[in-house]
């Protein structure tokens, strides 16, 4: 028996001490997508370093020590799994897609990126960021919303331009504007190119013919190894549009209706009839000048030309499909007064996205948007024909009537109320854009893509004066027609195998664009009732214009990863263009970048709640910007001259075969975590120096030229930005989640052509107070400093130039006094949920920018009797001590007060509530039982409600007159103040 005994014993002991052994796990890891096994999933025994990859056909084999009880299965994209050990030693296990992770890929050039393994830095907009919004065109949603992107609305004119940079603006004197590619087609952007400038000196918003209700999203391309896919007009970075396409599933359509009233956020107070009347006496009599008889009559001009604006708006779109062919229809009508007279837009869009799968290789697609504006527009902004410019100056006892009760001329300043009633001023313009492509899988993890785009622009202005503002009546005609085609063909590589993933890209690219510009001119009409300029008795001018351009391209780009932990991405492009010289045709352009995930590393402890997807980005590259015009390398003349009574050509252009891109180089360095697992950070440093800046350099008279176009100046941006997104607090019934967002640049001008100012410093004017100055920003003002009223003598002080006090100052006296970029921007929202109801604020700011407003040196110009006056001067110095904004009525210098200097220059810093949004979303519970909608959201919407600016700005601090204006920046001459706007809404989902 105790033989028997030791024997059990002994066999049991060798049994446990088996058990007790590591043993191998071995199975298969598949997708609950598709059902396919997959390569490169982690698998960790839990609680321990130990793990392994699965291999290209899913299986995966691990040691697992004993005592363990589950593994862990993890991948990109996928929910986390924790399996339970069982008896036996296979596993296999099914994940589960993580919707949230998943759509978290960014759209790149030439195509998609998970965000987790990506190495550029982008930002973007989604649609439910700017969903119902009141807004005109898509670079609206951009304000505010994106690090890095500085968007400042021109003026409240309708259809007018915005100012984009992003992060700061990379020329001084060629195009600025970003490259804007809609579903891969680089559209014509040449806003100035389409218009005479009625509508503001800032030209036609290049996007107004694009629905926001159309846009699935908006990607902003910022470091190098993002834009130099893009090549040659990468340098002022490439906004992706991508517009919405059709799910397989049941058929959704939505229907989306807005009403709403706009006014201006502010306005200036001017002298009434009476203030003027009485100012003017005693002025006059201050200075010992006869009083002349003043008409009795008034009128309130301002009061005429505002009015409340008025906007109706109507969205409907149909998505759906099976698994062959997906579908997204989309129709809008919008009717918009603006608060001015004679501002209104109309425009009517259809979009229709279609993707059909011919076979298990071939799939077909096409993406296309047509659309009609019809806009009545108004004269520029520094013009007297422009309403609010003419409400501000018109004499305020002038009335628009006679005394028979019809319009009269007032003179310089215009009738702008006879102008709206009488005359045309219309501008209408037809859009198709698109491209329809063939994609072919023509082996696993490898495709090749077709791609035919369009963007044919077509636009119309038709302008008519009649005989009350002109005699004889003027009338012209203008007929525009910008029409590109584009080819694109890439083929693309994406393999695993092990821990192993590369993909990469080869394409070739060629566009090509005709820009035609008519024009036909004439006055001397026999009657009013004629409004074609055909009608015309004195033809002034017939002429023609045709520029065409042409771009050619090889680009490719290569990624790997090991382990989903380093990341390595390069890209390559060479462009040849039709714009520059016979000896820098072509032009090559690249990026480099890489990226390390810290949260992947095997001593990074995945089980804290501190901090995850924590990943290091480094990037450097280079970016051209093309956008110079047409012919500046050709030797041109000019037509048309008249050479004692024969025709004869004028020398228009100096040849330049060295005519080049301006190029700039990026470094990225970058930082981004989730923290706490509810916190979103991302950290951003670059620095950009641009080269080649394509300037105007000024002739010798005796050559003939006044100028030439070269390759002469430098120039850098450097900044930093941050983007937090954060879940504050995510319950059943409520929620709360914030957004913010901040980019902070400094731009220095480094290199520019020989041209020294008073201190030996080369500059290139802008304008007459902004200009662009070795060792400082290419948007600085130079100006005389204003000192104020002196409370003894009542005479207005400046400061010359070495800081002592003037009442004569000169203009050597100028100096560096601000600028018209900000130190830094940005935008933060608050959106919260509480069962079926939601709020969302939005505010936007902008600090350390100055603007300079020209109207001012009209507005306090106290000598001048052809303008109204503002009501400050009626604050002028009377006796010693008084603190007053004027000078006495008889000093010295109440001829030069209104000069220009630092008087007309403010703090344009603000913060502005830009948005506020609450809706309601009625009960799934409730509509079921309608059997008709799937969803119901009534909402109300607020925009520009609130503004926090600095005490003695005058006006609207969003202001930026000259739109794409690279030279001019925050500058206005009675521009049109942002106007506030309250929008009530419904959707409905059927």
């Amino acid at each position: 028996m105790k033989k028997l005994l030791q024997s059990l014993f002994i066999l049991l002991f060798v049994a446990s001490t088996a058990m007790a052994q590591d043993r191998t796990i071995t199975g298969t890891v598949t997708s609950s997508d598709d059902k396919l096994p997959m390569p490169g999933v982690s698998v960790r025994v839990t609680g321990t370093q130990i793990g392994t990859v699965t291999d290209a056909n899913g299986k995966y084999s691990v040691k697992v020590p004993s005592g363990s009880k589950t593994l862990e299965f993890s991948f990109i994209g996928y929910l986390v799994k924790t399996q339970s050990l069982a008896a036996t030693n296979t596993l296999n296990v099914t994940l589960e897609s993580d919707s949230k992770t998943l759509s978290d890929v960014v759209v790149i050039g030439y195509g998609q990126q998970s965000k987790a393994l990506s190495t550029q830095t982008t930002a973007t907009v989604k649609s439910e960021s700017f969903k119902n919004m009141p807004i005109q065109t898509p670079q609206q949603a951009l304000q505010g919303q994106a690090a890095g992107v500085n968007m400042v609305n021109s003026s409240g004119v309708l259809g007018s331009e915005a100012q984009i940079t992003i992060r700061g603006g990379s020329s001084i004197a060629a195009g600025g504007r970003p490259l804007y590619v809609v579903d891969g087609v680089p559209l014509n952007s040449a806003g100035g190119e389409y218009t005479q400038t009625q509508g503001g000196s800032s030209g036609l918003n290049p996007l107004i013919n694009i629905s926001p209700n159309d846009i699935e999203s908006m990607t902003v391309l910022k470091d190098a190894s993002a834009v130099a896919i893009y090549g040659s007009r990468g340098a002022n970075g490439v906004i992706l549009i991508t517009t919405k396409k059709g799910a397989a599933g049941k058929t959704r359509i939505s229907a989306d209706y807005q009403n709403g009233f706009s006014s201006p956020t502010s306005l200036d107070e001017m002298m009434t009839a009476d203030q003027f009347r009485q100012f003017r006496t005693d002025y006059l009599k201050a200075n010992n000048t006869a009083v002349p008889a003043y008409p009795t009559t008034s009128f309130n001009w301002i009061d005429a030309i505002v009015r409340t604006g008025k906007s109706n708006t109507v969205n409907v779109n149909a998505t759906g499909g099976d698994e062959k062919t997906q579908f997204y229809l989309g129709g809008t009508y919008s009717n918009e007064s603006g608060y001015t007279i004679g501002n209104n837009l109309k425009r009517l869009s259809g979009r229709l996205n279609l993707n059909h799968k011919l076979s298990d290789k071939f799939t077909v697609g096409l993406n296309y948007n047509l659309s009609h504006v019809d806009m009545d527009r108004i004269g520029t902004e520094n013009n007297t024909y422009a309403p609010i410019t003419a409400g501000y100056l018109q004499l305020p006892y002038v009335t628009p009537y006679g005394p028979d009760g019809q319009f009269q001329n007032t003179g310089f300043v215009a009738n702008v109320i006879a102008i709206a009633e009488t005359g045309i001023n219309k501008n209408y313009s037809d859009r198709s854009t698109g491209n329809a492509f063939l994609e072919w899988k023509i082996l696993p993890g490898l495709k090749f893509k077709t791609d035919w785009g369009i963007d044919n622009y077509g636009i119309d202005e038709k302008y008519r004066e009649t005989d009350l503002l002109t005699p004889g009546g003027y009338a012209y005609r203008t007929h525009y027609t910008d029409n590109k085609w584009v080819s694109s063909n890439t083929l693309n590589y994406d393999k695993s195998f092990g821990k192993h993933t590369i993909g990469a890209l080869a394409g070739y690219s060629f566009e090509t664009a005709t820009l035609t510009k008519m024009m036909v001119e004439g006055s001397g009409f026999v009657s009013d009732d004629l409004p074609n300029v055909g009608s015309a008795s004195t033809p002034i001018t017939a002429s023609e214009e045709v520029f065409d351009w042409a771009l050619q391209s090889l680009f490719g780009r290569f990624n790997y990863d090991f382990d989903k932990k380093y990341l390595f991405e390069a890209s390559l492009r060479r462009d040849g263009s039709s714009r520059f010289g016979q000896n820098k045709k072509y032009g090559t352009f690249y990026a480099l970048s890489g990226g390390w995930l810290i949260s992947n590393e095997a001593f990074f402890n995945k089980d804290n709640n501190i901090a995850q997807n924590v990943k290091l980005t480094a990037s450097y590259g280079t970016a051209g910007n093309d956008n110079i015009g047409f012919y500046q390398y050709y030797g041109t003349f000019s037509a048309g001259s008249n050479y004692l009574g024969e025709a004869g050509l004028t020398p228009n252009v100096v040849p330049n075969p060295n005519l080049s891109w301006e190029e700039t180089a990026q470094l990225d360095i970058g930082l981004s975590a989730r923290l706490f697992k509810a916190i979103d950070v991302q950290f951003n440093f670059y620095d950009k120096k641009t080269t080649g800046l394509l300037l105007n350099v000024p002739f010798p008279y005796t050559t003939g030229y006044a100028s030439a176009s070269q390759n002469v100046g430098k120039m850098r941006n450097r900044g930093y930005e941050v983007s937090i997104n954060s879940d504050n607090i995510v319950g059943r019934d409520f929620s709360w989640r914030t957004s913010f967002n901040i980019g902070f640049n400094k731009n220095t001008v480094l290199e520019l052509p020989a041209n020294p100012d008073e201190d030996g410093r080369n500059f290139v004017s802008g304008s007459t107070p902004q200009r662009a100055i070795t060792g400082y920003s290419k948007n600085s003002f130079y100006l005389i400093r204003y000192n104020g009223i002196n409370p003894q003598t009542g005479n207005a002080e400046w400061l010359k130039k070495d800081g002592s006090v003037t009442t004569s100052p000169l203009a050597s006296d100028r100096v560096i006094v601000g600028k018209g970029d900000p130190d830094f921007s940005g935008g933060i929202t608050n959106t919260f949920t509480y069962k079926n109801f939601d709020l969302s604020a939005f505010f936007n700011f902008s600090y350390g920018n100055d603007v300079y407003l020209d109207g001012l040196q009209f507005a306090d110009n106290f000598g001048s009797p052809s303008y109204n006056k503002s009501v400050k001067l009626l604050n002028y110095w009377k006796q010693p001590g008084d603190d007053a904004f004027a000078p006495a009525l008889n000093s010295p210098t109440r001829t030069t007060f209104q000069q220009v200097s630092t008087k007309q220059l403010l703090d344009g810093s603000y913060m502005r509530l830009k948005t506020l949004s609450v809706g309601y979303t009625f009960p799934k519970e409730f509509l079921q039982k309608s059997k008709l909608f799937s969803s119901v959201r009534l909402y109300f919407q607020g925009q520009n409600i609130w503004t926090i600016k600095d005490k003695d700005f005058r006006g609207d601090p969003e202001i930026s007159a000259n739109g794409a204006s690279n030279q001019v920046l925050g500058q206005s001459f009675f521009a049109l103040p942002q106007a506030k706007t309250f929008t009530f809404g419904v959707n409905i989902g059927l």
